[in-house]
């Protein structure tokens, strides 16, 4: 049987590119017509702790302080989800993901409670067809259930590795395996550096870390210098310094809430310095999967910082002015949540832009209603006046994606009520 293709014909592509290389001699096309479209690559969703299995409890922690959410979230509802749980709440949380273009995701997973919670959260991600480039990360740290504790952890990480993850090579491998060592600042530096050893040692192909900086780093650790001293920032560790070639991520809706600074100087600033800078989602439980929004979010705060610093063509030396010119674009954002992001996960030679050669991963915008009709500029139109509405399709690898979605909805329905009458209510 000859192999399948999808040919697009007639859309405008984001950024404009020189695809017209002649469809392959087969009947067996599935041809989409793309006219009064937009196509741009498929978002990168690079936040290296995205967690997926929150799903069923969205809007629970809208209005939770980092407190709140790990005496409620991570330490109480966390206890209460068996593997089905896990299954669903990947399965569901990747499709949502998909739904709003995000093609790629890193789901670092800390409600690992036994053996079958770390099988589940593996096969749900998979059954959803999602790039993990996300990868899979699985937490040393964070089990709330069940006696499973680090040790434990640590050694069934060894066997999903070997079962689930022998091709960890994300050319040949859609989803790959990673790890996440326990809070840093939790612990004495020595355990912290013994921890990325073993993750080293084991195969995780990125490794992530939550890392307190400012007020949050209450003993004072300075947690990246002190690795960076021990020679251990290297490209699989997110979250590092330009030198060590990691990657620098901004989650907007997560930081403002929960007094983790502000993200614009974050993206920019790092960006403006040499690193790898992207855009992400942190916890399903609070916001959706809107990457849209979070770009707009933290492109419109940037120049509003950038806007109320002193005009420099101005003959008073503190008089602030009208901005004559705007530094940051439409387009630089949209290449931080595609691009960017694919270099913060090394994913860049396979995905992040639409180029001969790499993966397809796409995304396909309609533009023919009231919102979206009359394309002046694709890119403006894309970040500023597009919603999860206007996306008509997404490929990931080239393959489209469906589901029963009343069969699901009823599982999340039945589990999610399930969760919060065993929880008393918490967090409410």
């Amino acid at each position: 049987m000859s192999p399948s293709y999808i040919l697009i014909k007639g859309a405008i592509i984001i950024p404009q590119s020189a695809l017209t290389s002649r469809p392959p001699d087969t009947t067996n096309i599935t041809t989409i017509n793309a006219q009064n479209h937009i196509i741009t690559p498929g978002f990168t969703n690079s936040h290296h702790h995205h967690h997926l299995w929150q799903h069923p409890l969205r809007a629970l922690a809208t209005d939770f302080s980092l407190y709140d959410y790990c005496v409620h979230l991570r330490s109480t509802y966390g206890s209460l989800y068996t593997p089905d749980d896990v299954y669903f709440s990947n399965y569901a949380a990747a499709l949502s993901l998909i739904n709003n273009g995000v093609t790629s995701v890193l789901d670092h997973c800390h409600v690992i409670n036994s053996p079958a919670h770390a099988d589940n959260a593996v096969r749900g991600l998979k059954d959803a067809g999602i790039r993990g480039g996300g990868r899979f990360v699985m937490g040393f740290g964070g089990g709330a259930g069940g006696g499973f504790d680090q040790r434990a952890r640590e050694e069934d990480a060894v066997r999903v590795r070997d079962e689930y993850f022998r091709d960890n090579d994300p050319r040949s491998a859609l989803l790959t395996f990673g790890i996440a060592p326990n809070e840093p600042d939790a612990q004495p530096i020595d355990k912290t550096i013994r921890e990325l050893q073993k993750s080293r040692a084991i195969g995780a192909r990125l490794i992530t870390l939550h890392i307190a900086l400012g007020h949050y780093d209450i003993f004072h650790q300075r947690t990246v210098q002190q690795l960076a001293d021990a020679n251990l920032l290297a490209p699989d560790l997110l979250g590092a310094i330009q030198a060590s070639g990691a990657g620098i991520v901004s989650t907007p809706d997560t930081e403002m809430q929960m007094g983790m600074g502000n993200p614009g100087p974050v993206v920019w600033r790092a960006g403006d310095g040499g690193c790898r800078v992207g855009l992400g989602l942190d916890i399903a439980s609070n916001q959706g999967c809107d990457v849209l929004a979070q770009m707009r979010l933290v492109l419109q705060m940037q120049r509003a910082l950038e806007n109320a610093k002193p005009n420099p063509n101005s003959n008073e030396e503190k008089e602030s002015g009208p901005p004559i010119k705007l530094t940051r674009k439409t387009m630089d954002i949209l290449r931080i949540a595609t691009l960017g992001g694919a270099q913060v996960l090394q994913l860049d030679q396979l995905t992040g832009s639409i180029t001969p050669g790499k993966k397809a991963d796409l995304v396909i915008f309609r533009c023919d209603d009231i919102d979206t009709t009359l394309i002046v500029d694709p890119v403006g139109t894309v970040v500023f006046h597009a919603s999860v509405k206007q996306i008509d399709t997404v490929l990931i690898d080239g393959r489209l994606v469906g589901v029963d979605w009343l069969g699901l909805r009823g599982e999340l329905e039945g589990r999610s009520e399930r969760l919060r009458r065993e929880a008393g209510g918490c967090g409410y």
